[in-house]
């Protein structure tokens, strides 16, 4: 698994999805306000073409944040974050090369306004240093092109005022993409650790009561099985072939549930507690070098989560479920596929949730579906 990055995306996948419609509207209303002001300020245009090459940099930068902060896309990475600031900040030159001896003001340069809506756009998916990092970098940048354009422009104001009108929306809304990140990060991970102070606490508690329950289990079996062999035999004194032949069961059948139970995996175990048959068990889990067991926490939680989900779902076909895990030396894959009825569930939107968690937490996470099947494609590194 790649490390999680101090992101809301990663550390909150699940609740970054409502931040999603969020950032569609500040990465498409950064395209407008360009287009907006290029038609604006058509009279200072003096290259037509490269101020429409400049509307489709941007269009491309606002289309690939929108794109690529999907959740069917997660995560969103630093090298997309990388390629959004290239193009942002390619349309925020070829505007000023379109406007180049002409223009009259600074002001009412799309530039600086655009990129900065589109990073605060980025807030929940990229860490609060690269946020803030990537804003000084950019505002620096755009500062260095907006005092090249001041000697071309009828003004008697000192070139750098119109700098720091180039740099100020940069900075401004970098930095509150970035304390926005900060803050949230640190409130999840605040209660991400009173919560597993809690569950820590429950578990200690919760113990005892385990150990006592399955002791229970093999006293029940005693009582069921044994006991009464032993009575029926200690009533009558002597032995004969029947009680050998039936001591012998006795004693495989208790065998084979003890061996049976101890090399069952925990992902064999999440399976039965849905329903699985013991006799079904081989052909709805198949992995025959045991690699569910190099899944970390995170991944057997997020797998087994989705496990239930889709057993749950009303139109899930019973007994369809399959899990096969195989893989090299160094990368397990998992294929998991599942049947689902008719009734015009739409199986993306009910379960994009779960999709979400799994594309964060494994190395890939693929969704293939071609009705009535659900198939899953995922893939972690082994340890």
């Amino acid at each position: 698994m790649n490390p999680i990055e101090r992101t809301r995306q990663q550390v909150d996948p699940v609740g970054t999805l409502g931040n999603r419609p969020l950032t569609v509207v500040l990465a498409t209303g950064a395209f407008i306000y360009g287009l907006v002001m290029t038609i604006r300020g058509l009279d200072q245009v003096s290259n037509i073409l490269l101020a429409v090459l400049a509307l489709l940099w941007l269009a491309a930068a606002s289309l690939t944040v929108t794109v690529a902060t999907s959740p069917d896309r997660a995560p969103f990475t630093q090298s997309t974050h990388f390629a959004v600031q290239l193009m942002a900040l390619g349309a925020a030159v070829l505007s000023v090369a379109s406007q180049w001896g002409s223009n009259q003001a600074v002001q009412d340069d799309f530039g600086p306004t655009s990129l900065g809506l589109l990073m605060l756009a980025l807030g929940p998916y990229r860490p609060a240093i690269e946020l803030a990092s990537a804003g000084v970098l950019s505002a620096v940048f755009i500062g260095f092109v907006t005092l090249l354009e001041v000697p071309e422009i009828n003004t008697v104001a000192p070139p750098v005022a119109f700098a720091l009108v180039g740099m100020t929306p940069i900075l401004a809304l970098s930095f509150a993409a970035a304390s926005y990140s900060s803050s949230l990060i640190d409130a999840l991970e605040r209660w991400q650790r009173r919560a597993r102070l809690t569950v820590e606490k429950k578990t200690r508690r919760l113990r005892a009561n385990i150990t006592q329950s399955v002791q229970d289990d093999r006293i029940m079996i005693l009582n069921q099985e044994v006991l009464p062999f032993f009575s029926h035999v200690l009533e009558r004194d002597t032995l004969d072939d029947d009680d050998r032949d039936r001591a012998r069961h006795i004693a495989n059948a208790i065998r084979t549930l003890m061996v049976a139970e101890a090399d069952r995996t925990w992902l064999e175990v999440a399976a039965g507690d849905d329903g699985v048959s013991s006799e079904m068990m081989s052909r709805t889990v198949v992995d025959k070098m045991g690699r569910a067991a190099d899944m970390v926490a995170d991944q057997r939680t997020a797998l087994r989560a989705l496990i239930v989900a889709l057993a749950d779902e009303h139109s899930f076909v019973d007994g369809s479920m399959k899990i096969v895990i195989t893989g090299t030396k160094t990368v397990s894959r998992g294929v998991l596929t599942a049947s689902f009825g008719p009734e015009g569930t739409d199986l993306r939107a009910a379960f994009a949730p779960y999709f979400a968690v799994m594309r964060v937490l494994f190395s890939s996470f693929t969704v293939e579906l071609s009705p009535p099947t659900l198939t899953l494609r995922f893939s972690y590194e082994q340890r």
